[in-house]
């Protein structure tokens, strides 16, 4: 019977702890910011993508990577990826760098949907996803619009 019970014991706390890691990683609140670094080069447009996440829990979060699909007017640009592991203190804020690759044939591809956005002097941008934070997937979709310059 003791062992039964050390056993589910055991179990339970094991449980906890995994409900509490999952509970910690949704938490998350996430803030685009405007690309920087942008180059053109090899067929692709790539820049960087401040991504600000706030840690809205009492416990520190690990984010070890992410993978985005970038999307305009409902049509596939690219692929964004976070490559290197950094960990958001409790009630605290980090910029994860986000690194953006669209490549020229994705971009002709969608011209047709996102022309009129150009024409609007900004185009909007749509990173859908998943970030793999405290060993779980943490779905992330989140819009901004990209200022273009006028000419």
């Amino acid at each position: 019977m003791k062992k039964g019970f050390i056993i589910l014991v055991i179990v339970l706390i094991i449980a906890l702890y995994i409900l509490n890691k999952v509970s910690t990683a949704r938490q998350l609140e996430f803030t685009v910011g405007l690309p920087q670094h942008v180059s053109l080069q090899g067929g692709n447009i790539s820049f960087d993508l401040p991504l600000k996440a706030q840690n809205v829990s009492s416990g520190s979060i690990n984010v070890k990577s992410a993978d985005f699909d970038v999307m305009s007017a409902g049509k596939f640009l690219g692929k964004a990826l976070i490559t290197s592991p950094q960990t958001i203190t409790p009630n605290g804020a980090t910029v994860l760098i986000v690194k953006v690759n669209i490549s020229y044939f994705d971009l002709l591809t969608a011209a047709g949907s996102i022309i009129n956005q150009f024409k609007g002097g900004k185009v909007g941008l749509l990173i859908d996803g998943l970030i793999y934070a405290e060993g779980f997937q943490v779905p992330l979709k989140q819009s901004f619009d990209v200022d273009l310059p006028k000419f």
